[in-house]
């Protein structure tokens, strides 16, 4: 899958969690403190992604998550590692 189809596709997901215009989305944007995501959205976020893309987060991974960025990097890494 394509990164720009990953980014749409987390956007989509973003969009559903919480009250976010897609236009505020961006792959720089703090998950935290531009999105507003407190941490029952984040858990929300991670088991939506997890359902979609067909993998689960390591704990590790669930950690260094900050930005959209740190969520499309590890999307596309356990897409290409399966």
């Amino acid at each position: 899958m394509e990164r720009e189809k990953i980014f749409q596709e987390l956007k989509n997901i973003l969009k559903d969690t919480v009250t976010v215009e897609e236009e505020e989305i961006t792959m720089e944007s703090d998950l935290v403190n531009d999105l507003n995501l407190d941490s029952l959205d984040l858990v929300d976020l991670a088991l939506s992604v997890e359902q979609v893309f067909g993998f689960e987060f390591s704990d590790e991974q669930l950690q260094q998550i900050k930005t959209v960025k740190d969520v499309v990097d590890i999307i596309e890494s356990n897409l290409y590692t399966k």
